[in-house]
């Protein structure tokens, strides 16, 4: 992979996560004024569902790659198509426990758990991946990120959470 190639893959992965952190903005304020966890994730997937059909819509438009055949969609593994669940899964986890330790601290835990179960997938060359060793250099990455997580953490629960929005004015209580 030529080094720009490399660049750009990285310079999207970056602007990926830091969209991670906007989501649990959205999803926080979304739940302000929705009130309801499963009614707030309906409302996200519903709006990504219709984001990415008009993205297909618009890409088929575009470019002429294949969609899959039937017989594509039959030999698929089972378990393959639960990512979007599982996703889901994620996103009911910020609606729910976001605002009790910041954006920050929320993304630094998920960060270390998706670090850990990505440094056995990739040793074990899981679900598609190429096997990649879990080497010492990985091991000690990982545990420097998770000592680091550990700092954030400890500091955010010395402060007092204050969110600067302020609620629905109907839901403003005396």
């Amino acid at each position: 992979m030529a080094v720009v190639s490399l660049g750009l893959v990285f310079l999207f992965i970056l602007v990926s996560g830091g969209l991670r952190s906007i989501e649990v903005g959205c999803q926080n304020t979304q739940k302000i004024y929705v009130r309801n966890t499963w009614l707030c994730a309906v409302f996200s997937y519903a709006v990504a569902l219709a984001g990415f059909l008009i993205f297909l819509a618009v890409s088929r438009l575009v470019s002429d790659s294949p969609l899959p055949t039937l017989d594509d969609v039959r030999h698929m593994p089972w378990w393959a198509p639960f990512g979007g669940l599982i996703g889901g899964v994620a996103v009911v986890g910020m609606i729910t426990v976001a605002k009790y330790v910041g954006v920050a601290t929320f993304n630094a835990v998920v960060i270390v758990s998706e670090m850990l179960v990505a440094l056995v997938m990739d040793d074990l060359g899981l679900m598609g991946f190429a096997a990649r060793e879990m080497t010492p250099p990985r091991l000690l990455a990982a545990g420097l990120i998770t000592a680091a997580v550990y700092l954030m953490a400890s500091d955010s629960t010395k402060q007092e959470p204050a969110p600067r929005t302020a609620e629905p004015a109907e839901r403003v209580t005396r």
